[in-house]
């Protein structure tokens, strides 16, 4: 198997661990009376933290610096919420899409956009050694 295949198939074991923390932390925080805005962004922020903790120390195995690593990696999540949210909306009310697969077409973009932008930019051994932001 390819180091390529090896780092895609880590990549998406991170992502369904994250996926749980998110739901786990969203289920808790919102049965214990959070408001949805709290429970949603709490969640989240901890899905995207165990995302980039994993991600830089057993997808890519990231060396240096990590925290040049971080703001990318946050950037880079900022910019595939923003286009995958305006995916989500344009196949659900241009193309009237049922919304699950407006959500799974999205999820799909997103995975394709952060596992490039995660091995070639973020934790890429070129960005670490010159410290690239």
């Amino acid at each position: 198997m390819s180091k390529q295949s090896t780092e895609f198939m880590r990549f998406c074991l991170v992502g369904a661990v994250n996926t749980g923390i998110d739901l786990a932390v969203f289920a808790i925080l919102s049965s214990g009376g959070f408001s949805l805005l709290v429970a949603h962004s709490l969640s989240y922020t901890c899905g995207v933290l165990n995302s980039f903790l994993l991600n830089r120390t057993w997808t890519f195995r990231g060396h240096g610096q990590s925290h040049g690593q971080l703001i990318r990696f946050l950037a880079l999540n900022l910019v595939t919420l923003t286009l995958t949210y305006g995916l989500l909306v344009y196949f659900n009310t241009s193309l009237a899409w049922p919304l699950l697969v407006c959500k799974l077409l999205a999820t799909g973009v997103s995975l394709g956009i952060n596992y490039f932008g995660s091995r070639l930019w973020i934790f890429s051994p070129i960005s670490e050694s010159n410290g690239v932001i």
